[in-house]
């Protein structure tokens, strides 16, 4: 069986530009963990200024999730204010 051929190519200037600014731009925020919901291994780091839906796939167990990354900090919050 032969292995399709992935082809690496170096990021273009504007490109490695737009990761630098975003790195800057979380500098500054605390990363927060969404765990995978089949293996509770953690599945995705997000910041403050993520918004809307976010797909992973689960280094751990190989699952694909999609995550809505404002109700489960909602979530989150409602949780911890029943405690």
């Amino acid at each position: 069986m032969k292995r399709a051929s992935i082809r690496v190519q170096e990021p273009t200037p504007e490109l490695i530009e737009k990761i630098r600014r975003a790195r800057v731009a979380i500098s500054q925020q605390k990363p927060r963990y969404l765990k995978c919901p089949y293996c509770q291994h953690n599945a995705i780091a997000v910041y403050e200024d993520t918004r809307g839906h976010v797909q992973a796939k689960c280094k751990n167990c190989g699952r694909e999730t999609v995550f809505d990354v404002l109700s489960m900090r909602r979530l989150k919050l409602r949780l911890r204010h029943h405690e």
